[in-house]
């Protein structure tokens, strides 16, 4: 699963916006900073932390970038 914070005041408000990953996705550790490229796919999961459905992609590229300056904006 790939997740951002998304925050519209602080980091105290920030919610995880989340989408799975299908194809040749490599392992990353977490925190890591990627570029994925590919399509939508008409697949859903549930999120076991809060029932959402969590819609998928279908990954093509995936390449591992650096971390911005500012991660928050």
């Amino acid at each position: 699963m790939l997740a951002r914070i998304v925050l519209s005041c602080c980091a105290a408000d920030g919610v995880p916006i989340k989408i799975g990953l299908r194809g040749q996705v490599p392992q990353a550790p977490a925190n890591t900073w990627v570029r994925a490229t590919g399509r939508w796919i008409p697949h859903t999961a549930k999120d076991p932390v809060n029932d959402a459905d969590v819609p998928y992609f279908q990954v093509e590229d995936w390449q591992h970038i650096p971390a911005p300056a500012e991660p928050y904006e």
